[in-house]
């Protein structure tokens, strides 16, 4: 894991959550008020339907026990990534993501212009639709090459260095529901 961070950039792992958090995780996030993502942040925030048309809820350490639970691995992974890779992570922020038919989100860096808060992105799938949703990686070096078309199993955790990786959310045939998150540098 820690070496194809540093060398790809990224690694994904299967099995890191137990289908049954999953479900339990899915449950949750199926009574949430979701609300239509957006790009930017502060003022320039905005909806742009074009670039994402997905659905989040920001996770909060006041959540279900099954939200607690995901958060507490998340944790075990950033006190992992510290002792292995020193980098001073501080904090994991994080939502729930739905995509429906036809939803996506393009291409894209999730490092905010002129910051470098957020250090490493993950994602989390907690169901396994049979088409469509792929996370598309691409190259650390070429950002035109592809690395991998990632296909959404739940349990399954993606994750990459936030700064150097583009990816997007190819095209939903089926409702996919994961969890979005970073690790950062500062705390909010």
């Amino acid at each position: 894991m820690i070496t194809s961070l540093i060398e790809r950039g990224w690694f994904m792992a299967d099995g890191f959550l137990d289908a049954g958090l999953c479900q339990r995780l899915v449950e949750d996030l199926q009574k949430l008020p979701l609300r239509e993502a957006k790009i930017g942040r502060g003022n320039s925030e905005h909806r742009h339907d074009l670039i994402r048309s997905d659905s989040i809820y920001w996770l909060t350490e006041n959540g279900s026990e099954a939200q607690n639970e995901f958060l507490a691995k998340m944790n075990d992974l950033m006190a992992m990534l510290n002792r292995e890779l020193y980098f001073g992570l501080k904090q994991f922020e994080g939502h729930f993501a739905r995509y429906e038919q036809g939803q996506f989100y393009k291409k894209h860096s999730d490092q905010f212009i002129g910051t470098k808060e957020r250090l490493v992105t993950t994602v989390t799938y907690l169901n396994s639709p049979a088409f469509g949703g792929e996370l598309r990686v691409y190259n650390k070096q070429d950002n035109n090459l592809i690395d991998a078309d990632v296909k959404p199993v739940a349990g399954r955790l993606i994750c990459f260095l936030t700064s150097d990786i583009y990816h997007e959310v190819l095209p939903a045939v089926e409702t996919r529901y994961s969890i979005a998150g970073w690790f950062r540098t500062n705390i909010t």
